[in-house]
């Protein structure tokens, strides 16, 4: 009886760790989302030299950068409460309302 509740307990354990999914499955989630991003970012500078190239403004595809940069910021600031954080995600900010402001401007 003591060798059955010392195994239901630890089915009990692994069930609580792996309740978020296991390990494997949260680092293939996490290398895709950074592959995705990349992908998207390489979009996004060919786009912004096409537009710089043809004179086009280019303030749209701006703020999709720094929109990234400040969930980047904001996300990091959750997880570690690094000061460094916070400066690149107010300079990341003034740059995301900058462009912003820029493109309704023109719109």
């Amino acid at each position: 009886m003591e060798e059955k509740l010392s195994r239901e307990e630890i089915l009990e354990k692994s069930r609580q760790e792996n309740r978020k999914g296991d390990e494997r499955e949260r680092t293939i989630r996490m290398e895709g989302e950074s592959f995705s991003l990349l992908f998207t970012l390489l979009m996004g500078l060919i786009l912004l030299f096409w537009k710089r190239a043809h004179g086009l403004p280019h303030e749209d595809v701006m703020c999709m950068f720094w929109t990234a940069c400040v969930a980047n910021r904001v996300y990091r600031l959750t997880r570690r409460q690094d000061t460094s954080d916070i400066v690149t995600l107010l300079i990341s900010l003034a740059l995301l309302i900058w462009n912003l402001v820029k493109f309704f401007q023109m719109t």
